[in-house]
């Protein structure tokens, strides 16, 4: 009776609990219109925060889905921002992801202890590079340690994501890359509003405010970001997408299934297209050979396996011209989409034309040749960073491209090899799980997945910075983790 009573009475005291939560709510919200935009922004942005910590709650892998759902539309949230309040070059958006990570990390090492940051073969070089790269926050060639703590949110922050790839189950990494798939093709919608409409008020006034974006501009036309922070992250995140979507085609049992994954995976061939980053569609091409390749099993089948990786050239190049720059900016710049297929056909079937390669070659060679022999032990995490370049402490005037480059002057030559040999061990991880496992099988398709995502991530880590890019990097160092997490399986040792 008095058990049944205390239930009752704890029911009955709900209801008016969440009454009083939705009235301190609603006071709350209606305090920060009436007090100004900014006081608004804090609120949305604490109530973003709470709504994706919840989800963690349940499980670590209903919160990752939370916080990969949040991530691509971050950069349109950050630029619908300006509707209530000015321009500012310091926007606190880009403290959720790294804050919720950070506390998902410490909710795993008090439940597993802190040794589970070093307990598999994998975990150790990453557990190295996480050290250096902690060490550097604090480097006094970078300038202010803010300046370090700006570089700890691009370069240290994502690995967090390696550990939560070692502690989810096998079968979370499909689910979570199917989510990605769906979230590439909704995402890319807006990216042709972008193109074929234009820019909403609101994304006009954050383009001619930032200074630190004149790549946006090709041809006299601004390129399309979709929801994303810029066009690179758009181009990267649908790269993955696209790969995944013919991973999982290919895994799938004929019918519906495998036609919508392959139908997915060529529409987001023509967003790819229409991002104009074509160091994403050389990525694409060599994820999709490994992809192709590894389920081949003769010489011949290789053979028809190559001819089969011709389609997607064919569908990205059959009817778009390469022009010349001034048939180019002859084209009318209301003809948006034909100008952005045009740059992107000429870069990709003749790239050493391109005045960016060039630039970025001699912006290596200085690298190489100046800034690293004088210091190869590293400038300090943020010294590559838009807040270095604030400071006056940036080591180059132009965009390195090359994240390899950019770790070895932020933390030194050391962390930059010790990145190559994590993704080197990792792809030799991969390899053997595909060849211990079932051809047929489920295991041997995610593998299959995995290898294509890790053969892109050397080629787009050495023209460009997949490592750091906000909604791309978590994902990266995710597919690592997942590959480190079974290196103890005795078919991987021996």
């Amino acid at each position: 009776m008095n058990a049944a009573s205390k239930i009752g009475g704890s029911g009955q005291r709900l209801p008016f609990m969440r009454t009083i939560a939705t009235q301190m709510a609603a006071v709350a919200g209606a305090w920060a219109i009436v007090s100004g935009g900014g006081n608004l922004r804090m609120l949305a942005l604490g109530t973003t925060a709470a709504v994706l910590l919840l989800p963690f709650l349940f499980s670590l892998e209903a919160g990752l889905l939370a916080v990969v759902t949040f991530e691509p539309f971050r950069g349109i949230l950050r630029r619908a921002q300006y509707l209530i309040v000015p321009y500012s070059e310091y926007e606190p958006i880009h403290l959720i992801t790294p804050a919720i990570s950070l506390v998902a990390l410490l909710s795993l090492i008090f439940r597993h202890k802190l040794g589970m940051l070093w307990s598999t073969p994998l975990a150790r070089p990453v557990f190295m590079l996480g050290a250096i790269c902690f060490a550097q926050i604090f480097n006094p060639m970078q300038g202010s340690v803010f300046v370090g703590l700006t570089g700890a949110m691009f370069f240290l922050v994502p690995m967090v994501w390696f550990y939560f790839g070692q502690s989810v189950t096998f079968e979370f990494f499909g689910r979570l890359f199917k989510f990605v798939v769906v979230l590439a093709l909704v995402s890319s919608l807006y990216g042709v509003y972008q193109i074929y409409v234009g820019y909403p008020e609101f994304e006009l006034y954050w383009l001619t405010q930032t200074d630190n974006y004149s790549s946006v501009n090709v041809y006299d036309v601004n390129r399309a970001l979709a929801t994303f922070s810029n066009a690179e992250e758009w181009g990267r995140y649908v790269q993955i997408g696209c790969i995944c979507a013919f991973g999982f085609g290919i895994i799938a049992k004929p019918g519906i299934g495998r036609v919508s994954w392959f139908g997915g995976g060529i529409a987001l061939i023509g967003m790819l297209t229409l991002s104009g980053q074509r160091s994403s569609i050389f990525g694409l091409f060599l994820g999709l050979s490994v992809l192709f390749l590894t389920g081949s099993r003769t010489i011949g089948n290789a053979l028809m396996r190559l001819g089969l990786l011709s389609l997607p050239l064919i569908i990205i190049f059959g009817f778009v011209n390469a022009l010349s720059p001034d048939e180019i900016y002859d084209i009318d710049d209301n003809r948006r989409a034909e100008k952005i297929l045009s740059h992107t056909a000429r870069g990709t079937l003749d790239p050493a034309s391109e005045g960016s390669l060039s630039a970025r070659l001699e912006t290596w060679n200085q690298v190489v040749t100046a800034i690293l022999p004088a210091n190869p032990v590293g400038y300090g995490l943020g010294s590559s960073t838009l807040g270095a370049n604030r400071d006056g402490k940036r080591k180059t005037e132009r965009a390195i491209d090359n994240h390899f480059l950019s770790l070895a002057i932020a933390a030194g030559v050391p962390a930059a090899l010790l990145l190559m040999w994590i993704l080197f061990r990792a792809s030799v991880i991969g390899t053997r799980q595909w060849i211990a496992a079932d051809p047929a099988g489920l295991r041997a398709g995610y593998y299959r997945i995995a290898l294509a995502l890790l053969s892109t991530f050397f080629l787009n880590n050495f023209f460009g910075t997949t490592f750091v890019i906000y909604s791309v990097a978590p994902l990266c160092w995710f597919v690592l983790g997942w590959l480190g997490r079974d290196e103890q399986d005795p078919r991987v040792r021996k």
